[in-house]
């Protein structure tokens, strides 16, 4: 997931690595309080990962990276609605299953 997020956030340097690994691991752990399953964030056979969860990734990232907060709270409403509106979809919840 590192890479994607990475290029989704245009960072073409490993400099910030543990950062960005730190993000994600805060971001996987805010989401699964709220209910959602972590397996959602893991790629699936074809390794590929799934979208939404990108998504919510991403703006995590983006709000909480680097020195210039001037948009962290836009990213941070977007990654909270999409984290919300995870939390309440019956195939991302822990417990439910895809059926």
């Amino acid at each position: 997931m590192l890479n994607k997020i990475k290029a989704r956030c245009y960072i073409y340097s490993n400099l910030f690595d543990d950062e960005i690994k730190s993000l994600i691991e805060a971001c996987i752990l805010d989401c699964k309080e709220t209910g959602i399953n972590e397996e959602i964030f893991k790629p699936n056979e074809e390794g590929k990962y799934n979208n939404l969860a990108l998504n919510c990734v991403t703006n995590y990232v983006k709000a909480y990276r680097g020195n210039d907060r001037s948009d962290t709270d836009k990213y941070l409403k977007m990654y909270e609605s999409i984290r919300d509106k995870m939390s309440l979809l019956k195939n991302y919840k822990t417990g439910d299953t895809n059926e």
